[in-house]
């Protein structure tokens, strides 16, 4: 029994830590404190990652958060991007900039 239990408590640990290590969320800083995970903002998307796949997933359609500010020595501090996952997506394989004619 002391087994068994041993080995479902591991098993919840391996199963727990990659459903956290997928799920990455916004990041930020103290005048651009990042969103809650509330539903309002789609997730944080990456469309060099997805070649192949435009983003059908629910939110997709959602704008991203985003927040920029610039700082006292002038360089400008960005996070995230305000364009849906499918815009993104457009934008670098949607084939608009294709100059190949």
């Amino acid at each position: 029994m002391k087994i068994f239990l041993t080995s479902l408590f591991v098993l919840f640990l391996m199963v727990s830590n990659g459903n956290c290590a997928e799920e990455k969320w916004y990041t930020g800083d103290d005048r651009c404190p990042p969103p809650v995970n509330d539903g309002i903002f789609s997730a944080p998307y990456d469309a060099k990652d997805h070649p192949h796949d435009y983003p059908i997933f629910q939110g997709a359609d959602k704008a991203g958060w985003s927040c920029s500010y610039q700082r006292t020595d002038g360089m400008m501090v960005q996070f995230g991007d305000s364009r849906t996952p499918q815009q993104q997506w457009m934008a670098i394989w949607g084939g608009a900039n294709d100059n190949n004619n």
